[in-house]
């Protein structure tokens, strides 16, 4: 019998969604970790960049990447909210927040990075559930959405289909936590 499936897996899409002042490093760690991933097994990623307003999406150091629209994206598996800067002001972005309420349902996994914690906090997305994010910024993240048990001091931490990581680094943590569940 042939190791090599006879009907391959589809690639599943990772949809990275930025917005203007966004960390870069919460985008650009976790997306090298699935796409090393890729390398090793045919297809298993397909790696896409979208925001609420699409084009050129600046990044808290000034460095713009291009985005996709988000309102409309289908077929995707895994979520990423990076954080950054720019938090705050997406927190306040209505098209932003539907969208993820809407998206949030058909995906198999929701997840953050870092201060993008808050985001998916303020689509409702975290509530009855575990969560963390950057230490410094856990206190003001259990005192804004008290329905959320925030725990400061973990790199990332799954509860059910959503799953959250603390600083800049740990994304990368995260991205090799959902690559080994795959």
């Amino acid at each position: 019998m042939s190791k090599t499936p006879r009907f391959p897996p589809k690639p599943r899409t990772v949809l990275f969604v930025l917005f203007p002042g966004f960390q870069i490093l919460d985008v650009a760690g976790p997306l090298a970790a699935f796409e090393i991933a890729t390398r090793f097994a045919p297809n298993p990623y397909r790696l896409k960049l979208a925001a609420a307003a699409p084009g050129m999406t600046p990044s808290s150091s000034g460095v713009a990447l291009p985005t996709e629209p988000l309102k409309g994206q289908s077929h995707v598996d895994t979520l990423v909210v990076s954080g950054g800067n720019g938090t705050r002001d997406a927190m306040g972005d209505n098209a932003l927040i539907a969208a993820l309420k809407r998206m949030a349902p058909r995906v198999r996994r929701v997840t953050s990075v870092c201060s993008g914690a808050f985001i998916l906090a303020q689509a409702g997305l975290l509530d009855g559930k575990s969560a963390t994010t950057h230490w410094r910024r856990a206190p003001q993240l259990a005192s804004m959405f008290p329905n959320v048990s925030v725990v400061p001091d973990r790199i990332y931490i799954r509860d059910g289909d959503v799953w959250t990581s603390a600083g800049v680094s740990a994304g990368i943590d995260l991205a090799l936590a959902l690559i080994a569940d795959d």
